[in-house]
């Protein structure tokens, strides 16, 4: 066995992020010598063969999830336009195998240490030869790591499986009457939906003093407007206090005039009125345990308090209920909602709340969420690239958090008072990289070796991947400028000041932008020179959706512009590395 593989390039993660990066490195300079490596069994990462089971729908509308430029197939979607995991598996896989990314992919490949080495990188194999390669593309995203909590346990012999292996472990989930679920994100959702279906007893452990239960919209507003379709447009973005979003009229009006923030509060309490009355919270008392918090406005004095606008800070996240009848399943169901913590598991498989309630199961799945997988790094590589683990308290910091603390209170006075949701204080900051993409510290130093693409949350994936995929591969071949290492981490300190005022909970642990991804995506198109209103005029820019479409040809866009400019030569040629 040698010793070590020498490639150009490294793809770590074989997702959505890991694809188009792959994609769009190979389109810049087809002769890179490049790899795809993924611990999965199947091509899709989160939506691999082995994750994906019956009744699991994206929570987005058909011709919204997909590439621009590669057309999904309209292959057993839902009356809403949501599409099963089956079909987004079939949809990544043909996209390998057209782009002759499948050939490049190795799977079953766990990278289990990534090294900086003068000239690139050495990543450590599970059970195979190391790794050497000039350029890294970690693309394992937000959601590769399960995050799996510890109880005390004796005696308790029942499985205890992660959301994440559901789907290997359909048939065991099949001959049991009673399972309990634990936690409140998306998952918990998607498998008690499952679960009732299936005729099974569930109790459904939401803890109490966390962030709560998922906020849900229904399919469709007022039962005729796809909901994802208005969040796909940039009157709907309008609406969401954005530090991305701080010039033009709409935002002066909405955000900076006193009857324009009138009318926001306006806009999303109709809102959460609609989510509230499509939910039926109020129907019965395990209803009630799943209304999301918190019900305080902060300062929003003009707000109502019997109808909080709790879809507007989607505090434990924003889901859609894409599944078909998830409510009307979910009240005819035998459900238990447990708002309480887990103290222990016990011999003859109980699990014993903090309460004193004593619950008796045949399965546990642990709804629980994913954690970046980071530690492939150690520490000390994650200090330097500014993704470390721990929370930096230095003086340097706190005045980086103190500006952007006060620049987001001087263009936003929406979020200048949130509201208190008791949760205690987070361990380390939402972002550390700029533009969600690059470490500051390392592009100061010009290390244009590494990007992570794929750690922000939205809800509009895949062309969030391709934007950042387009940014991170110009940055890499030095096609696009940098600022200073002092603005980018003030850009740095500034997102995440509004990340944890605007997303509260969600916006303190994650780079969240579930509301504001098209203001995401015009920053990095305004960074590479590419249009950002792509509609035919004024009406549609506003109340017409966004779709992936709208952006086809967008990397031919981009090289139009360089070569315009005289900037680059790829493939053996010259091009403008200044940054």
């Amino acid at each position: 066995m040698n010793k070590e593989e020498h490639f150009d390039v490294v793809v770590v993660g074989a997702g959505w992020n890991g694809l188009i990066s792959a994609a769009t490195y190979l389109k810049f300079a087809p002769s890179t010598n490049l790899i795809i490596l993924d611990d999965g069994s199947t091509i899709g990462g989160v939506w691999s063969k082995e994750k994906i089971y019956p009744d699991l729908f994206a929570q987005i509308g058909h011709g919204l999830f997909e590439y621009s430029f590669y057309p999904m197939k309209k292959e057993n979607i839902s009356k809403d336009r949501y599409i099963p995991g089956e079909t987004i598996h079939n949809y990544l896989n043909s996209f390998a195998v057209d782009h002759g990314l499948s050939m490049r992919t190795r799977l079953r490949n766990s990278v289990t240490t990534a090294e900086k080495e003068d000239d690139g990188w050495r990543l450590t194999i599970e059970g195979k030869p190391d790794i050497v390669c000039e350029k890294l593309i970690y693309a394992t995203g937000a959601t590769s790591k399960p995050y799996v909590p510890k109880w005390p346990s004796e005696g308790f012999t029942k499985p205890v499986i992660h959301s994440s292996a559901v789907g290997q472990n359909l048939s065991a989930l099949q001959n049991i009457s009673h399972a309990t679920v634990v936690g409140g994100a998306k998952s918990s959702y998607d498998t008690v939906f499952m679960l009732l279906k299936a005729g099974k007893k569930v109790d459904w452990i939401i803890r109490a003093d966390g962030s709560g239960p998922l906020a849900i919209m229904p399919p469709r507003m007022f039962k005729v407007f796809n909901t994802v379709d208005i969040m796909a447009t940039r009157a709907m973005s309008k609406f969401s206090p954005c530090i991305m979003q701080t010039k033009g009229i709409w935002y002066r009006f909405l955000q900076r005039t006193k009857v324009g923030r009138a009318c926001t509060k306006v806009f999303w309490r109709n809102v959460t009125r609609i989510a509230d009355m499509h939910a039926g919270y109020s129907k019965s008392e395990n209803a009630a345990k799943l209304r999301p918090v918190p019900s305080g406005y902060g300062k929003w004095k003009e707000a109502s308090s019997d109808n909080p606008p709790r879809i507007f800070w989607a505090n434990a996240g924003l889901g859609l209920a894409s599944v078909p009848h998830f409510w009307k399943v979910f009240h005819a169901g035998d459900v238990t909602v447990h708002r309480a913590d887990i103290s222990r598991f016990e011999a003859d498989n109980i699990l014993v709340l903090s309460n004193g309630t004593r619950i008796p199961t045949d399965q546990v799945i642990l709804c629980t969420g994913f954690l970046p997988n980071l530690t492939t790094f150690s520490e000390d590589l994650r200090t330097r690239y500014n993704i470390s683990s721990q929370l930096d308290r230095s003086p340097k910091a706190a005045k980086l958090d103190a500006l952007g603390s006060q620049v987001v209170d001087e263009l936003l006075p929406l979020l200048q008072h949130p509201p208190d949701t008791n949760i205690a204080p987070p361990t380390k900051r939402p972002s550390t990289l700029y533009r969600r993409l690059i470490s500051p510290a390392a592009a100061a130093e010009g290390d244009r070796s590494v990007f992570f693409p794929g750690l922000i949350h939205s809800v509009f994936t895949p062309l969030v991947a391709e934007f950042q995929a387009l940014w991170g591969v110009a940055f890499m071949l030095g096609l696009i400028a940098v600022p200073s290492e002092e603005a980018m981490e003030v850009e740095v300190a500034t997102w995440n000041a509004w990340s944890k005022k605007r997303y509260l909970e969600q916006g303190r642990k994650h780079a969240y932008a579930i509301y504001d991804y098209l203001s995401y995506i015009d920053t990095l198109a305004k960074d590479l020179g590419i249009k950002t209103n792509r509609k035919g005029n004024p009406i549609s820019e506003m109340f017409s959706p966004y779709r992936p479409r709208d952006y086809r040809g967008l990397i031919d866009e981009f090289l139009a512009a360089q070569q315009r400019d005289g900037k680059v030569k790829l493939d053996g040629h010259s091009h403008n590395s200044q940054g």
